[in-house]
Protein backbone atom coordinates (compact mmCIF):
# COMPACT_ATOMS: atom_id res chain seq x y z
CA UNK A 1 0.00 0.00 0.00
CA UNK A 2 1.29 3.13 -1.11
CA UNK A 3 1.83 6.21 2.12
CA UNK A 4 -0.03 8.22 0.32
CA UNK A 5 -3.19 5.71 0.26
CA UNK A 6 -4.88 7.73 3.18
CA UNK A 7 -8.84 7.53 2.36
CA UNK A 8 -7.83 3.44 2.47
CA UNK A 9 -6.38 3.98 6.35
CA UNK A 10 -8.82 6.00 6.96
CA UNK A 11 -11.46 3.27 6.30
CA UNK A 12 -9.37 0.63 7.84
CA UNK A 13 -9.17 2.70 10.85
CA UNK A 14 -12.82 2.96 11.28
CA UNK A 15 -12.67 -0.87 10.98
CA UNK A 16 -10.44 -0.62 13.84
CA UNK A 17 -12.55 1.25 16.24
CA UNK A 18 -15.55 -0.50 15.27
CA UNK A 19 -14.19 -3.25 16.34
CA UNK A 20 -12.69 -2.28 19.51
CA UNK A 21 -15.82 -0.82 20.61
CA UNK A 22 -17.83 -3.97 20.04
CA UNK A 23 -15.04 -6.61 20.85
CA UNK A 24 -13.77 -6.84 24.75
CA UNK A 25 -10.14 -7.11 25.12
CA UNK A 26 -8.65 -10.67 26.87
CA UNK A 27 -8.21 -9.49 30.12
CA UNK A 28 -5.23 -11.22 32.07
CA UNK A 29 -5.54 -11.35 36.10
CA UNK A 30 -2.09 -10.90 38.33
CA UNK A 31 -1.34 -14.40 39.53
CA UNK A 32 -0.54 -14.25 43.63
CA UNK A 33 2.52 -14.32 42.84
CA UNK A 34 3.17 -11.39 40.97
CA UNK A 35 0.61 -8.49 41.97
CA UNK A 36 2.32 -6.01 39.70
CA UNK A 37 0.64 -4.48 36.33
CA UNK A 38 0.72 -1.46 33.98
CA UNK A 39 -0.86 0.47 31.13
CA UNK A 40 0.08 2.28 28.28
CA UNK A 41 -2.02 4.59 25.77
CA UNK A 42 -2.36 4.17 21.89
CA UNK A 43 -3.41 7.80 21.23
CA UNK A 44 -4.47 8.23 18.00
CA UNK A 45 -5.12 11.51 15.89
CA UNK A 46 -6.60 12.62 12.55
CA UNK A 47 -4.08 15.46 11.24
CA UNK A 48 -6.08 17.55 8.80
CA UNK A 49 -4.82 17.13 5.18
CA UNK A 50 -6.10 20.66 4.01
CA UNK A 51 -5.06 24.23 5.76
CA UNK A 52 -8.48 25.68 5.55
CA UNK A 53 -8.75 23.35 8.74
CA UNK A 54 -6.67 24.79 10.86
CA UNK A 55 -7.43 28.03 12.22
CA UNK A 56 -4.81 30.14 10.98
CA UNK A 57 -4.85 34.26 10.89
CA UNK A 58 -2.54 34.88 8.09
CA UNK A 59 -1.77 38.80 9.03
CA UNK A 60 -0.79 37.97 12.69
CA UNK A 61 0.85 34.25 11.93
CA UNK A 62 -0.70 33.10 14.78
CA UNK A 63 -3.16 29.78 15.15
CA UNK A 64 -6.11 30.99 17.27
CA UNK A 65 -7.08 27.44 17.99
CA UNK A 66 -6.26 27.10 21.39
CA UNK A 67 -9.89 28.22 22.58
CA UNK A 68 -11.01 25.44 20.25
CA UNK A 69 -8.94 22.90 22.08
CA UNK A 70 -11.69 22.31 24.91
CA UNK A 71 -14.31 21.94 22.13
CA UNK A 72 -15.02 20.25 18.89
CA UNK A 73 -17.44 21.45 16.52
CA UNK A 74 -20.56 19.07 17.83
CA UNK A 75 -21.25 17.36 20.64
CA UNK A 76 -19.21 14.00 19.99
CA UNK A 77 -21.01 11.17 22.08
CA UNK A 78 -19.96 7.84 20.02
CA UNK A 79 -17.28 7.51 17.54
CA UNK A 80 -20.11 7.59 14.82
CA UNK A 81 -20.48 10.97 15.36
CA UNK A 82 -16.60 11.53 15.25
CA UNK A 83 -16.73 10.32 11.79
CA UNK A 84 -18.88 13.05 10.86
CA UNK A 85 -17.04 15.99 11.02
CA UNK A 86 -15.82 17.30 8.28
CA UNK A 87 -12.08 17.74 8.82
CA UNK A 88 -11.66 13.30 9.56
CA UNK A 89 -12.73 12.33 6.38
CA UNK A 90 -9.49 13.90 4.75
CA UNK A 91 -6.86 13.75 7.13
CA UNK A 92 -4.08 11.90 7.98
CA UNK A 93 -3.96 9.29 11.08
CA UNK A 94 -0.86 9.17 13.12
CA UNK A 95 -0.10 7.39 16.35
CA UNK A 96 2.27 9.38 18.90
CA UNK A 97 5.23 7.55 20.26
CA UNK A 98 7.79 8.49 23.13
CA UNK A 99 10.63 7.60 23.37
CA UNK A 100 11.80 7.21 26.42
CA UNK A 101 14.97 8.91 27.97
CA UNK A 102 18.05 7.12 28.60
CA UNK A 103 18.38 5.69 32.40
CA UNK A 104 20.80 3.53 33.94
CA UNK A 105 18.86 0.50 35.11
CA UNK A 106 16.09 1.39 32.79
CA UNK A 107 15.26 -2.14 30.80
CA UNK A 108 13.63 0.17 28.43
CA UNK A 109 16.08 2.94 28.40
CA UNK A 110 16.10 5.01 24.65
CA UNK A 111 13.69 2.83 23.22
CA UNK A 112 10.65 3.60 21.20
CA UNK A 113 6.81 3.05 23.38
CA UNK A 114 3.29 4.42 24.14
CA UNK A 115 3.15 6.71 26.99
CA UNK A 116 2.30 5.29 30.04
CA UNK A 117 3.78 2.73 33.41
CA UNK A 118 3.42 0.99 36.12
CA UNK A 119 0.61 1.06 38.46
CA UNK A 120 -0.05 2.61 41.61
CA UNK A 121 -1.89 1.82 44.56
CA UNK A 122 -3.97 4.78 44.46
CA UNK A 123 -4.99 4.22 41.04
CA UNK A 124 -8.70 3.09 40.52
CA UNK A 125 -8.24 0.50 37.84
CA UNK A 126 -5.61 -0.16 34.59
CA UNK A 127 -7.51 2.38 32.70
CA UNK A 128 -7.03 5.01 35.30
CA UNK A 129 -3.24 3.98 34.92
CA UNK A 130 -3.04 5.00 31.49
CA UNK A 131 -4.47 8.40 31.72
CA UNK A 132 -1.84 9.17 35.01
CA UNK A 133 1.19 8.26 33.04
CA UNK A 134 -0.10 9.62 30.15
CA UNK A 135 -0.69 13.07 31.90
CA UNK A 136 2.90 12.44 33.51
CA UNK A 137 4.49 12.25 30.89
CA UNK A 138 3.20 13.88 27.81
CA UNK A 139 0.97 15.91 29.54
CA UNK A 140 -2.35 14.84 27.93
CA UNK A 141 -5.60 14.66 30.23
CA UNK A 142 -7.17 11.25 28.29
CA UNK A 143 -9.47 11.87 30.67
CA UNK A 144 -11.29 14.98 29.46
CA UNK A 145 -13.97 13.71 27.26
CA UNK A 146 -13.99 16.82 25.10
CA UNK A 147 -10.70 15.94 23.97
CA UNK A 148 -10.14 12.62 23.95
CA UNK A 149 -12.41 9.21 23.90
CA UNK A 150 -11.22 5.82 24.68
CA UNK A 151 -12.43 3.59 22.25
CA UNK A 152 -11.54 0.08 24.03
CA UNK A 153 -8.57 -2.13 24.81
CA UNK A 154 -6.07 -4.45 23.46
CA UNK A 155 -5.23 -7.90 24.70
CA UNK A 156 -3.15 -8.01 27.78
CA UNK A 157 0.24 -8.83 27.89
CA UNK A 158 2.63 -11.01 30.12
CA UNK A 159 6.23 -9.13 30.28
CA UNK A 160 8.77 -11.60 31.47
CA UNK A 161 12.34 -11.64 31.38
CA UNK A 162 14.37 -12.53 28.09
CA UNK A 163 13.21 -16.33 28.22
CA UNK A 164 10.01 -16.19 29.74
CA UNK A 165 11.02 -17.88 33.19
CA UNK A 166 9.73 -14.79 35.26
CA UNK A 167 6.67 -12.97 35.08
CA UNK A 168 7.60 -9.03 35.87
CA UNK A 169 4.21 -7.65 35.34
CA UNK A 170 1.11 -7.54 33.09
CA UNK A 171 0.42 -4.90 30.44
CA UNK A 172 -2.68 -3.40 29.52
CA UNK A 173 -2.81 -1.67 26.57
CA UNK A 174 -5.68 0.97 26.20
CA UNK A 175 -6.56 2.33 22.68
CA UNK A 176 -7.60 6.67 22.67
CA UNK A 177 -8.91 8.71 19.20
CA UNK A 178 -8.07 12.43 19.71
CA UNK A 179 -11.20 14.88 19.31
CA UNK A 180 -10.10 17.83 18.25
CA UNK A 181 -8.40 18.89 14.97
CA UNK A 182 -5.88 20.68 16.75
CA UNK A 183 -3.49 18.65 19.45
CA UNK A 184 -3.31 19.11 22.87
CA UNK A 185 0.24 21.07 23.98
CA UNK A 186 2.81 18.45 24.63
CA UNK A 187 3.99 19.15 27.69
CA UNK A 188 7.28 16.10 28.31
CA UNK A 189 8.27 14.54 31.24
CA UNK A 190 12.12 15.21 30.98
CA UNK A 191 13.20 12.63 33.55
CA UNK A 192 10.61 9.79 31.92
CA UNK A 193 10.99 11.01 28.12
CA UNK A 194 13.32 12.27 25.81
CA UNK A 195 11.28 12.92 22.53
CA UNK A 196 7.56 12.43 21.04
CA UNK A 197 6.71 11.22 17.65
CA UNK A 198 3.60 11.60 15.72
CA UNK A 199 3.95 8.42 12.73
CA UNK A 200 1.58 7.47 10.16
CA UNK A 201 -0.08 5.00 10.41
CA UNK A 202 -0.06 4.01 6.58
CA UNK A 203 3.78 3.53 7.33
CA UNK A 204 2.78 0.32 8.80
CA UNK A 205 1.15 -1.10 5.63
CA UNK A 206 3.88 -0.25 3.77
CA UNK A 207 5.61 -3.90 3.17
CA UNK A 208 9.09 -2.66 2.27
CA UNK A 209 8.92 -1.13 5.44
CA UNK A 210 7.10 -3.64 7.91
CA UNK A 211 8.00 -7.38 6.57
CA UNK A 212 11.85 -6.39 5.58
CA UNK A 213 13.80 -7.90 8.38
CA UNK A 214 15.99 -5.41 10.00
CA UNK A 215 17.48 -6.60 13.43
CA UNK A 216 18.73 -4.88 16.24
CA UNK A 217 20.76 -7.03 18.26
CA UNK A 218 21.05 -7.67 21.94
CA UNK A 219 24.38 -9.62 23.74
CA UNK A 220 22.44 -11.84 26.27
CA UNK A 221 25.25 -13.13 27.94
CA UNK A 222 25.20 -9.74 30.94
CA UNK A 223 22.07 -11.01 31.83
CA UNK A 224 22.77 -14.54 31.64
CA UNK A 225 25.90 -14.46 34.12
CA UNK A 226 25.72 -10.76 35.22
CA UNK A 227 28.35 -11.47 38.31
CA UNK A 228 30.81 -13.61 36.57
CA UNK A 229 32.78 -11.86 33.32
CA UNK A 230 34.16 -15.42 32.51
CA UNK A 231 30.90 -17.22 31.99
CA UNK A 232 29.55 -13.80 29.97
CA UNK A 233 32.72 -14.54 27.82
CA UNK A 234 31.77 -18.15 27.42
CA UNK A 235 28.27 -18.06 26.49
CA UNK A 236 28.90 -15.14 23.92
CA UNK A 237 31.36 -17.53 22.00
CA UNK A 238 28.64 -20.37 22.62
CA UNK A 239 25.28 -18.84 21.68
CA UNK A 240 26.42 -15.82 20.14
CA UNK A 241 23.83 -12.85 20.14
CA UNK A 242 19.97 -12.38 19.95
CA UNK A 243 18.86 -10.58 16.54
CA UNK A 244 15.11 -8.52 17.30
CA UNK A 245 13.02 -7.79 14.38
CA UNK A 246 12.58 -3.81 14.21
CA UNK A 247 10.82 -1.27 12.36
CA UNK A 248 12.79 1.94 11.27
CA UNK A 249 10.07 4.85 11.83
CA UNK A 250 10.62 8.27 9.61
CA UNK A 251 11.22 11.40 12.03
CA UNK A 252 8.46 13.06 10.44
CA UNK A 253 7.26 14.64 13.60
CA UNK A 254 8.94 15.69 16.47
CA UNK A 255 9.33 17.03 20.12
CA UNK A 256 12.13 16.55 22.26
CA UNK A 257 12.64 18.03 26.24
CA UNK A 258 13.03 21.53 24.37
CA UNK A 259 9.41 21.67 23.61
CA UNK A 260 10.21 21.92 19.55
CA UNK A 261 7.78 19.79 17.15
CA UNK A 262 8.42 19.54 13.29
CA UNK A 263 6.39 18.50 10.64
CA UNK A 264 8.36 18.21 6.86
CA UNK A 265 5.67 15.89 5.61
CA UNK A 266 2.78 18.69 4.73
CA UNK A 267 4.82 21.95 4.92
CA UNK A 268 4.17 23.22 8.52
CA UNK A 269 5.96 23.80 11.25
CA UNK A 270 4.48 23.68 14.16
CA UNK A 271 6.61 25.09 17.57
CA UNK A 272 5.12 23.59 20.62
CA UNK A 273 5.73 27.11 22.69
CA UNK A 274 4.67 29.64 20.05
CA UNK A 275 2.54 29.22 16.87
CA UNK A 276 1.25 27.25 13.89
CA UNK A 277 3.04 28.94 10.49
CA UNK A 278 3.30 27.87 6.83
CA UNK A 279 6.14 27.01 5.79
CA UNK A 280 7.94 29.87 2.85
CA UNK A 281 11.15 29.70 1.65
CA UNK A 282 10.68 33.39 0.74
CA UNK A 283 9.69 34.30 4.23
CA UNK A 284 11.14 34.22 6.55
CA UNK A 285 9.43 32.10 10.23
CA UNK A 286 8.27 34.99 13.10
CA UNK A 287 7.51 34.17 16.19
CA UNK A 288 5.31 36.49 18.26
CA UNK A 289 5.98 35.69 21.63
CA UNK A 290 8.61 33.62 22.66
CA UNK A 291 12.33 33.02 21.80
CA UNK A 292 13.34 30.01 19.88
CA UNK A 293 12.84 26.89 21.70
CA UNK A 294 16.67 24.99 22.43
CA UNK A 295 17.42 22.07 20.00
CA UNK A 296 17.13 18.10 20.76
CA UNK A 297 19.45 16.61 22.85
CA UNK A 298 22.56 16.07 21.24
CA UNK A 299 22.71 11.70 21.73
CA UNK A 300 19.40 12.21 19.39
CA UNK A 301 20.82 13.87 16.83
CA UNK A 302 20.18 11.93 13.44
CA UNK A 303 19.18 8.70 14.99
CA UNK A 304 16.70 6.11 13.85
CA UNK A 305 13.83 5.38 15.63
CA UNK A 306 13.43 1.66 15.67
CA UNK A 307 10.37 -0.33 16.74
CA UNK A 308 10.72 -3.11 18.27
CA UNK A 309 9.72 -5.34 21.34
CA UNK A 310 6.60 -5.06 23.07
CA UNK A 311 5.56 -1.87 21.36
CA UNK A 312 5.96 -3.57 18.26
CA UNK A 313 3.67 -6.74 19.40
CA UNK A 314 1.24 -3.83 20.31
CA UNK A 315 1.34 -1.87 17.14
CA UNK A 316 0.87 -5.01 15.27
CA UNK A 317 -2.14 -5.75 17.37
CA UNK A 318 -3.98 -2.44 16.39
CA UNK A 319 -2.86 -3.19 12.83
CA UNK A 320 -4.28 -6.79 13.31
CA UNK A 321 -7.68 -4.99 14.40
CA UNK A 322 -7.74 -3.00 11.29
CA UNK A 323 -9.07 -6.13 9.06
CA UNK A 324 -12.95 -7.39 8.95
CA UNK A 325 -13.93 -10.64 11.11
CA UNK A 326 -14.39 -11.90 7.08
CA UNK A 327 -11.25 -11.10 6.59
CA UNK A 328 -8.11 -13.05 6.65
CA UNK A 329 -5.34 -10.70 7.87
CA UNK A 330 -1.96 -10.26 5.90
CA UNK A 331 1.21 -11.36 7.77
CA UNK A 332 2.10 -9.64 10.94
CA UNK A 333 4.40 -6.62 11.95
CA UNK A 334 6.07 -8.71 14.16
CA UNK A 335 5.70 -12.12 12.69
CA UNK A 336 9.81 -12.64 12.60
CA UNK A 337 11.19 -14.23 15.89
CA UNK A 338 14.16 -13.47 16.94
CA UNK A 339 17.13 -15.25 15.72
CA UNK A 340 21.24 -16.15 16.96
CA UNK A 341 24.35 -15.77 15.28
CA UNK A 342 24.61 -19.39 14.58
CA UNK A 343 22.62 -21.00 12.14
CA UNK A 344 22.23 -24.53 13.83
CA UNK A 345 20.74 -22.58 17.03
CA UNK A 346 17.82 -21.12 14.46
CA UNK A 347 17.64 -24.34 12.83
CA UNK A 348 16.71 -26.21 16.11
CA UNK A 349 14.64 -23.10 16.98
CA UNK A 350 12.31 -23.68 13.54
CA UNK A 351 12.43 -26.91 14.67
CA UNK A 352 10.79 -27.05 17.88
CA UNK A 353 8.10 -24.40 16.82
CA UNK A 354 7.08 -26.64 13.88
CA UNK A 355 3.64 -27.67 16.09
CA UNK A 356 3.46 -24.10 16.97
CA UNK A 357 2.83 -22.60 13.51
CA UNK A 358 0.24 -24.96 12.53
CA UNK A 359 -1.17 -24.30 15.38
CA UNK A 360 -1.72 -20.90 14.94
CA UNK A 361 -2.28 -20.63 10.99
CA UNK A 362 -5.46 -22.58 12.22
CA UNK A 363 -6.77 -19.47 13.96
CA UNK A 364 -6.19 -17.14 11.34
CA UNK A 365 -9.61 -16.93 10.61
CA UNK A 366 -10.63 -16.57 14.57
CA UNK A 367 -10.65 -12.67 14.35
CA UNK A 368 -11.36 -13.06 18.63
CA UNK A 369 -9.06 -15.34 19.58
CA UNK A 370 -6.26 -15.09 17.23
CA UNK A 371 -4.25 -12.48 18.53
CA UNK A 372 -4.04 -13.61 22.04
CA UNK A 373 -2.82 -17.37 20.51
CA UNK A 374 0.01 -15.32 18.79
CA UNK A 375 0.97 -13.73 22.29
CA UNK A 376 0.86 -17.18 23.89
CA UNK A 377 3.04 -18.60 21.12
CA UNK A 378 5.88 -16.75 22.99
CA UNK A 379 6.01 -19.03 25.81
CA UNK A 380 6.39 -21.60 22.97
CA UNK A 381 9.43 -19.45 21.68
CA UNK A 382 11.25 -19.49 25.00
CA UNK A 383 10.77 -23.34 25.58
CA UNK A 384 12.42 -24.16 22.16
CA UNK A 385 15.36 -21.15 22.78
CA UNK A 386 16.02 -22.91 25.49
CA UNK A 387 16.04 -26.18 24.24
CA UNK A 388 18.29 -25.12 21.26
CA UNK A 389 20.46 -23.35 23.29
CA UNK A 390 21.03 -26.69 25.70
CA UNK A 391 21.83 -28.30 23.00
CA UNK A 392 23.98 -26.04 21.17
CA UNK A 393 25.96 -25.54 24.10
CA UNK A 394 26.05 -29.52 24.18
CA UNK A 395 27.49 -29.82 21.03
CA UNK A 396 30.23 -27.40 21.05
CA UNK A 397 31.61 -28.20 24.39
CA UNK A 398 31.61 -32.20 23.25
CA UNK A 399 33.45 -30.87 20.50
CA UNK A 400 35.96 -28.63 21.98
CA UNK A 401 36.38 -31.33 24.66
CA UNK A 402 37.40 -33.83 21.48
CA UNK A 403 39.61 -31.18 20.23
CA UNK A 404 41.65 -31.01 23.37
CA UNK A 405 41.52 -34.95 23.57
CA UNK A 406 42.87 -35.13 20.22
CA UNK A 407 45.20 -32.22 20.36
CA UNK A 408 48.44 -34.13 21.17
CA UNK A 409 47.81 -36.14 17.78
CA UNK A 410 46.42 -33.47 16.15
CA UNK A 411 49.74 -31.32 16.59
CA UNK A 412 51.70 -34.26 15.67
CA UNK A 413 49.97 -34.90 12.36
CA UNK A 414 49.91 -30.98 11.70
CA UNK A 415 53.55 -31.23 12.44
CA UNK A 416 54.43 -33.88 9.94
CA UNK A 417 52.29 -32.09 7.36
CA UNK A 418 54.49 -29.28 7.38
CA UNK A 419 57.60 -31.62 7.47
CA UNK A 420 56.39 -33.11 4.30
CA UNK A 421 55.52 -30.00 2.78
CA UNK A 422 58.74 -27.98 3.52
CA UNK A 423 60.81 -31.49 1.85
CA UNK A 424 58.30 -30.81 -0.90
CA UNK A 425 59.66 -27.48 -1.42
CA UNK A 426 63.42 -28.50 -1.25
CA UNK A 427 62.70 -31.34 -3.66
CA UNK A 428 61.54 -28.74 -6.50
CA UNK A 429 64.24 -26.10 -5.76
CA UNK A 430 66.53 -29.40 -6.17
CA UNK A 431 65.18 -29.90 -9.35
CA UNK A 432 65.29 -26.57 -10.53
CA UNK A 433 69.67 -26.18 -10.06
CA UNK A 434 69.51 -30.02 -11.08
CA UNK A 435 71.24 -30.79 -7.99
CA UNK A 436 71.10 -34.77 -7.14
CA UNK A 437 70.60 -35.36 -3.69
CA UNK A 438 71.41 -38.76 -2.30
Amino acid sequence: MSRFEESTVLNRLRIALSNLEKIPAHKLPSPPHQKRRASVAIIIRIRPLSKSHYHYNEETNIDNSDEELSSSENDIISIDDFWTLPWVNDGIPEILYIRRALREGDRWSGQMAFPGGKQDPEDVDDLDTAERETFEEVGFDLGNNKLFMNVGALDDLEVTTTFGKTLLMVLCPFVFIQLTRESPKIEISGSEVASTHWIPISVFFDPKLSQKFNPISIDLSPRLAPQSWILQNVLKTLIGRMHFHCIDLPQSNLTTTGSLETSSSDGLLIIESTTTVELDPKKKISSSSSPPPPPPPPEFHNTTLRLWGLTLQMTSDLMDMMYRPDEEPPRRLDASRPKFDYWDVNFFIWLFLKNNRVFYRRYLTDFVNRRTKWASGWNDFHKAVQKSIIIAIITRTSIAILVLYRSPKIIKYLIYLMKVKLLSKERNKCKEYGIVRR
